[in-house]
């Protein structure tokens, strides 16, 4: 029998709405307390993209070319092959949270190596520089991915099924407001250090030692074999028999899991061929600080999070992840549109874009991880996400980068000759045609692959509008009520003698 049915009664207690026992609570909670820390590593890294700090630490200190940036941005996403052999030895040996442990330590210390560039100053020419990034990111994310693995198996023993919905936006909403503590931190100082030689030094040390807090939280969270939803593997002699090629690409048999592999392929490949480039675009052509780059690209979006977030959650629990995935995706869709009014002089319409983004992308991106998860079966799940980090990473990610870097360097001297008209005076130029591609690409997953989605807890997108529309309506007509009621009797105090 499971551990969660044989506790005492007084270990139970209410929490995320339903009654957990005590040591499902600590785990839970010390997987939110950790991204207080783990944070400032992705504010300040922007893993596994790019930070605005380390876009100008790309294209300012070390000065490389879209090409060459959008090449260092494909590297963590080539590496993600590494999950094949570590999902076997997951399959035959276990040991999920010392993989964990480990990997995300290594990860976070190799990273250390760019901290040193400035401090080697020109005692590195360019191409070496260049050198020692592409190894650091290379060693980085291959560490990460291993990481990534274990954690996201190890969460599907951890969290209970009933509250997955309101568990992740809990955890994201934490997420968002150390993100906003951070990232309002670092743009001051930015701004106080803008000319100081070695402000990357120091940025890069500080995300290491807080990614390397974040690990150590970990240590105190029970392994998945004695977690609430225990994770088990036989013995090493049954999977060097029975775990094969054949059993690794079960998720391609799954019609569930290939429907959800083809929308998130699709998806990814349309968000990642201009992603990269809107910090490079508001860096080259916008003219923005790295201050604004901050406030922009992650302080507005953060604000937004942490105003809805615990909204989306409570709909993904009450109308399931599809709907809402559907919904968000929409509103996606219009985002690239308005960047395309975006000037020197009149930039609101990107102030516009990315309060939008961050509340519905950031319901995209829980959407899309939660059913990542759970539509895997639990004792296959390890390969399942495996699958999906590799098709989405070498299908999505990569080829959709490398597209639009490529993009960016063959049509700049083309349309700078041509010297076409855009909106509002613009000349066009290749993040103009990024942001059209995107859009178009957008467009074509949410009619064709979105719809194929199978959640089979979720209700069907035209059901979810109409209850919507519905609840909506009856809360304006228990207003009306409401609002009656307070007028009786407000005249009733003023006319205490008249019925």
């Amino acid at each position: 029998m499971l551990k969660r049915f044989s506790i005492s009664r007084e270990e139970i207690l209410p929490k995320y709405g339903m009654p957990l026992d005590a040591a499902t609570q600590r785990d839970l909670g010390a997987a939110i307390y950790s991204i207080v820390f783990g944070m400032a590593y992705f504010i300040i890294t922007g893993y596994p993209g790019a930070s605005p700090l380390f876009t100008s630490f790309l294209k300012d200190y070390l000065g490389v070319s879209d090409s060459a940036y959008g090449l260092i941005l494909t590297l963590p996403f080539i590496t993600v092959l590494i999950q094949v052999p570590f999902t076997v030895y997951v399959a035959r040996h276990g040991r999920i949270k010392q993989s964990f442990l480990v990997a995300g330590s290594l990860a976070k210390v190799t990273f250390l190596t760019l901290a040193f560039l400035p401090i080697l100053g020109d005692r590195l020419n360019s191409q070496a520089a260049f050198l020692v990034v592409v190894v650091t990111i290379l060693l980085t994310s291959t560490f990460n991915w291993i990481a990534d693995s274990a954690i996201n198996t190890w969460f599907g023993s951890l969290i209970p099924t009933e509250i997955k919905g309101r568990y992740f936006s809990t955890r994201q909403m934490i997420f968002t407001i150390a993100m906003l503590f951070y990232a309002l931190t670092m743009s001051q100082l930015l701004q106080l250090l803008r000319d100081w030689r070695w402000k990357y030094t120091l940025f890069f040390g500080l995300a290491v030692l807080f990614g390397l807090i974040d690990i150590l939280f970990y240590t105190k969270v029970r392994p998945p074999e004695k977690a609430y939803l225990p994770w088990f593997h036989t013995s090493p002699e049954q999977k060097v028999q029975t775990f094969t090629m054949h059993q690794f690409l079960m998720p391609l048999r799954d019609s569930r899991y290939r429907a959800y592999l083809l929308f998130t392929i699709s998806w990814s490949f349309s968000m990642q061929i201009s992603g990269p480039y809107y910090n490079v675009y508001m860096f080259n052509d916008l003219k923005f600080s790295l201050g604004q780059m901050t406030l922009l690209s992650q302080i507005i979006p953060a604000i937004a999070t942490i105003l809805f977030l615990r909204r989306i959650g409570r709909a993904f629990d009450h109308y399931g992840f599809k709907p809402i995935l559907i919904l968000s995706c929409g509103v996606s869709l219009v985002l690239p549109v308005s960047w395309m009014f975006a000037t020197v002089d009149s930039n609101w319409f990107v102030y516009l874009s990315n309060v939008l983004s961050g509340i519905f992308n950031i319901g995209i991106e829980l959407a899309i991880m939660s059913l990542a998860i759970f539509l895997a079966p639990h004792a296959e799940r390890s390969a399942y996400l495996a699958m999906k980090s590799i098709a989405m990473a070498l299908l999505g990610f990569v080829p959709a980068i490398m597209i639009g870097g490529f993009l960016s360097d063959l049509l700049r001297p083309v349309l700078l000759a041509a010297q076409l008209p855009f909106f509002r005076g613009q000349v066009m130029n290749p993040f103009h045609v990024l942001l059209i591609l995107t859009f178009s690409l957008r467009l074509m997953t949410l009619l064709v692959f979105a719809r194929r989605l199978h959640e089979p807890t979720a209700m069907s997108f035209s059901d979810f509008v109409a209850h919507a529309n519905a609840t909506h309506l009856a809360q304006l007509r228990r207003q009306r009520v409401l609002l009656r009621e307070k007028r009786r009797r407000l005249r009733q105090r003023l006319n205490p003698r008249k019925k």
